[in-house]
């Protein structure tokens, strides 16, 4: 059911504020539906010199051991970094709420948090050749025990990717995850982590 609310919401979020970005990825275990709302979208805030970003995402997770399934949404400032030209700095917020069954390790628990995040993205100049525009990003987002609600003790995740945009609004992309949540019985309990793959559609 809440898998099912998820990915409406997701969609229909597109729809309505003409989200920047909806993007699908797989792995063996894993399935992330995930998106992403520029200000740049929206004429009421082109005039500012900062860039806001919200994004939202949902995770599945499924194998012999392990259901588990994650939501988020969060809201951050962008930027440029100064005398660096491509680089951009993201900081901000999200809220988080997961389901985990885990047989293996005897863990069937909730857990929410409000993770502060990191991120920067690079993208590169103009290529020769006619080669498609080309980026890469690092996100980092950390909540500690005083941002860690339910069942868990903190939440930290770590994600690098790269994208190239193949034909217009349409990119590949391929990353590496590591999402750890901290149980009063795990305090490194591995949420997800792994490369995964997938596609990405810009508005």
């Amino acid at each position: 059911m809440l898998k099912k609310i998820v990915i409406g919401s997701l969609i229909t979020s597109g729809i309505v504020f003409a989200q920047s970005a909806l993007g699908v990825n797989v792995n063996k275990d894993d399935l992330e539906i995930e998106g992403t709302l520029d200000s740049r979208n929206l004429a009421m805030l082109q005039t500012s010199s900062t860039i806001f970003l919200a994004d939202f995402d949902f995770i599945n997770i499924e194998n012999d051991n392990k259901k588990a399934s994650l939501a988020g949404v969060g809201i951050g400032a962008t930027n440029k970094l100064e005398g660096v030209d491509g680089v951009e700095l993201t900081f901000g917020a999200k809220f988080i709420i997961s389901n985990v069954e885990d047989n293996k390790k005897d863990i069937d628990k909730w857990f929410s948090a409000v993770p502060l995040t990191a991120m920067v993205r690079y993208s590169f100049p103009p290529l020769m050749f006619n080669i498609p525009p080309i980026a890469i990003e690092g996100k980092v987002l950390y909540a500690p025990g005083a941002l860690a609600f339910g069942d868990s003790d903190s939440y930290s995740e770590f994600r690098f990717s790269g994208d190239i945009e193949m034909i217009e609004s349409v990119k590949i992309y391929a990353g590496y995850r590591n999402i750890i949540t901290g149980y009063p019985s795990d305090t490194n309990y591995i949420f997800s982590n792994g490369f995964y793959g997938g596609l990405k559609f810009t508005y």
